[in-house]
């Protein structure tokens, strides 16, 4: 089944999502100092980002293709340990058309995953250090060796593994483009720090009632309120998709 999303208050075309993400440009946007950060979430309309402590029972086919396509066009992918513990992480691009569109933009097959960890908490039996393609880099603060994974694996210990260290390091091994697909205290931490670009929201169409299920920004709390700017609106069904830009 062909998935394409018509934007609200567009000329009424549908077109599939990586049409739609071909404008982000975001190795070409990517500051001096560190990779252009945008993140991905999904969010029942109450605000929750996960459903039986799950953020895929939020999200449909539609909304998981918006997140592989974002996936398709970042140098490196940061995910939590937390939400690859729960969600469960292979390979991050397989498709062999995504694989292409890398191919001719000059990106290798798949991105680098990247962990931050200021532990030794790595869940390391998940699926993707079992990927004997997927290379993964985790930063961490902890000392101790890890334990022999199949995938390719650099370990890159920070005093103090913060944000924006981390954002500066990647940026200085050449990576220009970073997704962040949670979770919610990671998200935090990034948006108190002054790294996120721009902010992908899946708005799914139910209401979870669960008075604990986590938001998409979790923790202590940001410092002060972040400022958006609405850039478009794509719908598929009854599914909306929010794309922002994070107002420095």
């Amino acid at each position: 089944m062909t998935i394409e999303l018509q934007q609200l208050g567009g000329d009424g075309v549908r077109r599939p999502p990586h049409e739609w993400l071909a404008g982000l440009r975001a190795r070409e946007r990517a500051p001096s100092q560190r990779p252009f950060v945008y993140l991905n979430m999904v969010a029942s309309a109450d605000g929750r980002a996960t459903l039986e402590g799950r953020t895929s029972k939020l999200g449909s086919d539609a909304d998981t293709l918006l997140l592989t396509e974002l996936r398709a066009l970042a140098d490196a992918v940061l995910v939590g340990t937390g939400t690859v513990r729960a969600e469960g992480y292979g390979r991050l691009v397989g498709d062999a058309g995504r694989i292409a569109r890398r191919a001719a933009a000059g990106l290798p097959a798949t991105p680098h995953a990247v962990l931050l960890s200021r532990s030794s908490d790595v869940p390391w039996d998940a699926g993707l250090f079992a990927a004997a393609d997927q290379p993964v880099i985790v930063y961490t603060g902890a000392d101790g060796e890890p334990p022999e994974v199949a995938a390719p694996l650099e370990i890159v210990r920070l005093e103090d593994p913060a944000p924006r260290a981390v954002m500066a390091d990647l940026r200085a091994r050449g990576m220009r483009s970073l997704l962040c697909e949670g979770g919610p205290t990671l998200n935090s931490a990034l948006l108190e720090a002054g790294v996120v670009d721009e902010l992908f929201l899946t708005l799914s169409p139910l209401l979870s009632g669960e008075p604990d299920a986590l938001r998409i920004v979790e923790g202590a709390g940001l410092p002060e309120p972040v400022q958006l700017e609405l850039a478009w609106v794509l719908r598929h069904g009854e599914e909306l998709f929010l794309r922002y830009a994070v107002r420095s």
